[in-house]
């Protein structure tokens, strides 16, 4: 072979090779990058979903605290109130779901807190109506606060003094 045609199949195949290789660390520098956003993705919108069920649990008992009194306490072992609660119940549940989509442990471990304290009020025997939706509503405004701060990009806030109480009320039952 002469070493022009030598020279250029060899530049030829080198320049493949560099082209392909150049090919091959870009798809895998984009997939690593569409890998992240969708994860990314992922815990944005599993940190709304939990943060809907916090936002809407504030609200049905933010209603049902204007409409019914916690005054009555025979209201508190009614079957209505039962299953007011046990509604209350399955959004913390919905709210707890959602968060093991997000990969940050010390959040999943805050909203863990918010889901126990606010579960609470099942184990309590003796705590009247208005005291059972105030801890599912102290829980609520936690998580709430949580996963606000968690959306904008704020670091955690620090555990609220009441809420604390409660938690460690929780911890001393268990």
């Amino acid at each position: 072979m002469q070493t022009e045609t030598l020279v250029g199949l060899i530049s030829g195949l080198g320049g493949a090779v560099i082209g392909a290789g150049g090919a091959l660390l870009g798809g895998w520098l984009q997939s690593r990058t569409v890998r992240a956003e969708r994860i990314e993705g992922y815990r944005r919108d599993a940190a709304q979903a939990a943060l809907n069920e916090l936002v809407q649990l504030r609200h049905e008992l933010m209603v049902h605290d204007r409409e019914r009194p916690a005054a009555d306490h025979r209201y508190g072992l009614s079957g209505t109130f039962q299953d007011f609660m046990h509604a209350g119940e399955r959004r913390l549940m919905a709210m707890n779901a959602s968060i093991l989509l997000i990969p940050d442990p010390q959040l999943r471990e805050r909203l863990e807190a918010v889901y126990e304290v606010g579960s609470t009020w099942l184990l309590a025997p003796g705590l009247r109506a208005g005291g059972q939706m105030a801890w599912m509503q102290s829980a609520a405004r936690e998580g709430t606060q949580i996963l606000g701060a968690f959306l904008r990009g704020d670091p955690l806030p620090p555990e609220s003094t009441g809420f604390a109480n409660m938690r460690q009320h929780v911890a001393e039952r268990s």
